[in-house]
C-alpha cells in the first residue's frame, strides 16, 4: 500500500515574544519542526487562544507594555482547553529563583536564553510525545 497520501501534520505551536530578533531566531530553530504562530503581545495571544487550539506554547516573560508572561500564564490556565497544554517559559530571566517562580506560576518548563536549536527541539519533543 502506498503511504504517499498520508498527511503528516506538524504540531501547532504559539510563540509569544515581543522581540523581533528572538522571533526570527525561533523561526529558524523551528522551521520544518512545528507549525508556528507568532504573537507579539499578551492581548494578541489571548485573541489567538480563543480562535485556535495549540499543542504547545512558548512564552517570553517580559512582553513589553501590559501583561507579563506570568500574568498571561494565569489567564491561560483558566481556559478549559489549555489546562493541560504545555506552556514553556523561554526567557532571558536567569537569576536565582526565577526558574522556581515561573514553574510555580504555572509554566511546565523553563528554558533560559541563550539556548541551542537542539536544546529547544529536544525540550519541545519531550512535551509533545
Amino acid at each position: 500500500m502506498n503511504n504517499q497520501n498520508q498527511k503528516t501534520e506538524l504540531p501547532k505551536v504559539l510563540l509569544i515574544e515581543d522581540d523581533e530578533i528572538s522571533v526570527d531566531v525561533m523561526k529558524l530553530f523551528l522551521r520544518g519542526f512545528v507549525e508556528i504562530d507568532i504573537s507579539y503581545t499578551a492581548q494578541d495571544s489571548i485573541e489567538k487562544f480563543k480562535a485556535q487550539t495549540y499543542d504547545l506554547i512558548l512564552m517570553d516573560i517580559n512582553l513589553g507594555k501590559g501583561l507579563t508572561g506570568i500574568d498571561l500564564i494565569r489567564l491561560i490556565r483558566e481556559l478549559p482547553q489549555y489546562k493541560e497544554t504545555p506552556v514553556l517559559a523561554v526567557t532571558a530571566f536567569a537569576m536565582k529563583g526565577d526558574k522556581e517562580e515561573f514553574l510555580s506560576a504555572g509554566f511546565d518548563f523553563y528554558l533560559a536564553k541563550p539556548f541551542t536549536r537542539e536544546e529547544l527541539r529536544a525540550t519541545i519533543r519531550r512535551f509533545l510525545k
